[in-house]
């Protein structure tokens, strides 16, 4: 895996770690997290293993649980400007090449 896409993975496996934290804060079950959300329970759970969400569903989250939506994003990051620079460059690549 490339050092960028550690980067990304760490960053949503935050995500999902506070997602987790906080569902467990309000005694909610994965299933009724999910029910408020629109989303199944395993879907719940893969965004708490860290797999991609969109902003959307970061709001709805953060709605559910009843916080803002910046507290799911409050961790302690070691990530360095350079690495997140080449992140969204390569995004921007993949991006240019799926539209040509």
């Amino acid at each position: 895996m490339s050092k960028e896409k550690d980067v990304l993975q760490d960053f949503l496996s935050q995500i999902g770690s506070a997602v987790r934290k906080k569902r467990k804060e309000k005694a909610m079950s994965l299933e009724k997290l999910g029910l408020e959300i629109g989303l199944t329970r395993m879907q719940v759970h893969r965004i708490e293993k860290g797999y991609n969400i969109t902003m959307t569903t970061l709001l709805k989250l953060s709605i559910a649980l009843g916080i803002e939506p910046n507290e799911l994003m409050k961790f302690d990051s070691n990530f360095k400007k350079e690495d997140l620079e080449k992140l969204v460059n390569i995004s921007k690549g993949n991006k240019a090449k799926s539209i040509e």
